[in-house]
């Protein structure tokens, strides 16, 4: 069985530099989604083991994402890992670190989120 990783970001070069980043890694399987909107239509269904949220995105961003995320008892539990280019400034909330799992800063090297997602899956 994979782990199922759903990574939602507006960005399409971050999306693919996301699915690379995981591609010869055996065992997972990235699933993108560019909108908060399309995130919320098909994680129910997706059910992720983890989700990797850009924060700033339009119409939703990742943090009103999170809390619809929390609100769904299939997905509540489900360790999220938040991008962005200002996380320094975000690590203070503890709302914030209460929701998520982990906080990362953009641009992210790969070893780093790759290592982040495996901590967090062997947890699982």
């Amino acid at each position: 069985m994979a782990f199922r990783i759903l990574h939602v970001d507006d960005d399409a070069i971050f999306r693919d530099f996301v699915q690379v980043i995981f591609a010869d890694v055996e065992g997972y399987e990235v699933v993108s989604r560019q909108s908060a909107g399309d995130a919320l239509d098909t994680v129910e269904y997706l059910r992720p083991d983890v989700i990797i949220l850009d924060i700033m995105m339009p119409t939703m961003g990742g943090l009103e994402l999170i809390h619809e995320l929390r609100q769904l008892p299939a997905i509540a539990q489900t360790p999220v890992i938040l991008l962005s280019a200002r996380s320094r400034h975000l690590e203070q909330y503890a709302s914030l670190r209460e929701m998520a799992s982990v906080i990362l800063t953009k641009p992210i090297l790969p070893d780093v989120l790759r290592s982040e997602v495996t901590a967090i899956l062997t947890k699982v």
